[in-house]
């Protein structure tokens, strides 16, 4: 996606035009600023648009990684960071959650792109001046990235507008009445992802590259391993997860079971042998990623910095730190002043790894101690990086996110062999030999099948150690079991980083597993209702 935003010439329609109604805040229509009679007329135009979707999937991924799916597992801090900056999203951390303080507003803006993806859609199906195949390909891309926003949006609110046309004020209506749109079921909304997915496939047939346009892209785009993947999340978030009329389908799994054996088998993908090669700027596409999101030096940077301390005015200068040998820090990372700590994990993350032998630890984390008593004080979360430019004397945010890789295959077949009553092993153990490198020793680190809840626990304890970043926790919590079909882990102290409470009371606070929505939203649309458990709070 090289210079994405001088080729997109059409993207002027990730703006939105509203007015004061129900449509502005669910962010429909986007602006044809260049007019009918001049885009959608060639290829270039196509491709150029679906570049700009993929800008939409990469301005999405931090909300979609953290806010969705880490800040209310349990996994963060509050009050005030290792470094002395105060840290945001507490009130996500802390489970307040009401109509006025929402934690996400306008559905978390993704009707917005959802917009953009039904014009595509519309447009490139109309399109007479491209070759079927070609076609078909960007039709497949187009009908996952939907079926990933609206998944997204299932998840976290459950009952959704289901919107899957071009918006009518694109076409012409400016009628409030007309524009206002109710909360499908559960049932619909899962419904529509699949038949999204089914057809993303369908479009993409044969079609397995992840590059066929040799576009040096390095697996940044969505592809039908992207799609397959996608279609595994779903299927096993259906088999275990109830949402509105839509009851949890135990049949699900194995189709969630097929697209991952798809995967294993069907697109040249492997671990990485190193851990700390999966993430760095020299090892962009590489073998272990399924999609990546592409940052790039002078064009975008990931969300590293938002973990990331500020050397020059932060504690790490003025106070000082040592390291957990006792000797004092300086700019470690290099990061000079282009980091502000708004986010730390909590320290039970850092200390569930064997200090010396899991070397995931010291990929992941950076650990700060009192430069006179040595005590341990927190962290910082260094895992998607970037590199230091020496001209510049600046960092540069340019390590890729990762949204889906091959290790998330991994996880998903041992959680559904449990679920099958199988063993499990054969799918934690090779993520823990690879963690372990040289220092792997079977009869110590290798993992034993035991019992449903003891395969369920360590799934989600070594999928903490492995995946801690990458936006699953709270999904995790929210899907798997104490025991088969049994209470949610969301609801169980073993869910909790430190075991000692639920995240979630099931008596006073089960409502909360989904987000409510923000009164303004509700007082301009009359067909909008709240979250049921939001009505009076």
């Amino acid at each position: 996606m090289k210079k994405i935003l001088k080729k997109t010439l059409y993207m002027g329609v990730m703006a939105a035009s509203f007015s004061m109604t129900a449509c502005d805040l669910l962010d429909l229509a986007p602006i044809d600023t260049y007019g009918e009679g001049n885009y959608w007329q060639r290829e270039e135009h196509v491709s150029a648009y679906m570049d700009g979707l993929h800008k939409n999937l990469r301005d999405a991924i931090f909300q979609h990684q953290y806010v969705f799916g880490e800040s209310r597992g349990n996994t963060s801090r509050e009050g005030t960071a290792v470094d002395g900056t105060s840290l945001n999203y507490g009130g996500l951390v802390a489970q307040v959650l009401n109509a006025e303080n929402p934690g996400v507003t306008k559905f978390g803006d993704l009707y917005g792109k959802i917009a953009n993806i039904n014009i595509f859609i519309q447009k490139t199906k109309e399109a007479t001046y491209m070759e079927e195949e070609n076609k078909t390909y960007y039709l497949a891309q187009a009908y996952g990235l939907r079926a990933y926003y609206y998944f997204d949006l299932y998840r976290i609110y459950g009952t959704v507008p289901l919107r899957l046309e071009p918006n009518e004020v694109v076409n012409g209506n400016f009628n409030p009445e007309e524009l206002y749109m109710e909360r499908a079921s559960g049932s619909k909304v899962m419904g529509q992802i699949k038949e999204d997915i089914a057809e993303s496939l369908r479009l993409f047939g044969n079609n397995n590259s992840f590059d066929p346009f040799k576009r040096n892209n390095k697996k940044s785009y969505w592809s039908k391993a992207a799609t397959e993947y996608l279609a595994a999340e779903v299927y096993l978030w259906n088999s275990k997860v109830s949402i509105d009329d839509n009851k949890a389908n135990e049949a699900d799994l194995s189709k969630a079971e097929e697209y991952c054996t798809n995967l294993l088998n069907n697109y040249g993908l492997d671990l990485m042998d190193n851990y700390a090669h999966i993430f760095d700027v020299d090892h962009k596409g590489n073998d272990e990623i399924i999609l990546a999101i592409r940052c790039l030096e002078g064009e975008a940077s990931n969300s590293g910095s938002t973990y990331m301390y500020n050397y020059q005015t932060g504690a790490w200068k003025t106070t000082g730190f040592n390291d957990e040998d006792g000797k004092l820090m300086g700019d470690t990372l290099q990061v000079r002043t282009s980091g502000m700590q708004r986010i730390e994990y909590l320290p039970e993350f850092f200390f569930a790894y064997e200090k010396g032998k899991d070397s995931r630890r010291d990929v992941n984390f950076l650990s700060a101690y009192h430069k006179e008593t040595n005590d341990f004080l927190g962290t910082v979360f260094k895992k998607t990086m970037g590199h230091l430019n020496t001209s510049s004397n600046s960092y540069i945010w340019d390590a890729d996110i990762i949204l889906y890789r091959l290790a998330g295959v991994y996880f998903m077949m041992a959680e559904i062999e449990n679920m099958k009553g199988g063993d499990v092993a054969k799918w934690l153990n090779p993520i823990v030999k690879r963690a372990y490198g040289e220092n792997y020793v079977a009869s110590k680190h290798g993992y034993v099948n035991g019992d449903f809840t003891q395969n369920e626990l360590s799934i989600l304890a070594e999928k903490d150690k492995e995946m801690l970043g990458e936006g699953q926790r709270w999904f995790d919590v929210n899907r798997m079991t104490l025991t088969k079909n049994g209470e949610h882990l969301v609801f169980c102290k073993e869910g909790s980083k430190d075991g000692k409470k639920p995240i979630l009371d099931k008596v006073t606070e089960a409502y909360k597993v989904l987000w409510p929505i923000e009164t303004e939203m509700l007082n301009k649309d009359p067909k909008l209702l709240q979250t049921p458990g939001y009505e009076k709070k």
